[in-house]
């Protein structure tokens, strides 16, 4: 939980408003919550293009990032994902090749929902668009897709 502390200012500092940034933490607290586990990791970056809370997972011997969250001061945050480089990963690791399966499934079940957009080989959700509802969706197909 020290990746979602550090990125918790970030995130604040993304939103004008007191009920957003009360609705991200709870948002946030709930996904980070249910990653838990010895194949599931978070993990905080941060550079010039804002701040970044990794959802990272195991993925037969290779660490995966399934989706990100990422804020930026006055644009707000979203949840991009999953792994957009999956499709080279699953090419490069050729002696231990990536089953990709799972991360495919994530993206056709995400991209079902009307309010994700399309982003490359991924899918990009914003906290302001998207009621409560379909967080939740997402990470329950998250989680059921990666078992």
């Amino acid at each position: 939980m020290e990746s979602l502390d550090a990125f918790l200012p970030f995130g604040h500092q993304a939103l004008r408003h007191p009920a957003e940034r009360r609705r991200l933490d709870a948002i946030l607290l709930r996904w980070a919550t249910a990653w838990q586990g010895p194949r599931r990791t978070l993990e905080f970056t941060r550079s010039h293009h804002g701040a970044y809370l990794h959802f990272n997972q195991l993925i037969g011997r290779t660490w995966c990032q399934v989706c990100t969250f990422h804020a930026v001061p006055r644009q707000g945050v979203a949840l991009r994902g999953p792994d957009p480089d999956r499709m080279r990963k699953s090419h490069k690791l050729r002696r231990i090749p990536l089953d990709r399966s799972s991360l495919d499934a994530v993206f056709e079940a995400w991209s079902a929902h009307p309010e994700a957009r399309p982003a490359g080989l991924a899918v990009e959700l914003h906290l302001a668009e998207a009621p409560d509802e379909v967080w939740e969706a997402f990470l329950l197909e998250a989680l059921r897709a990666l078992g």
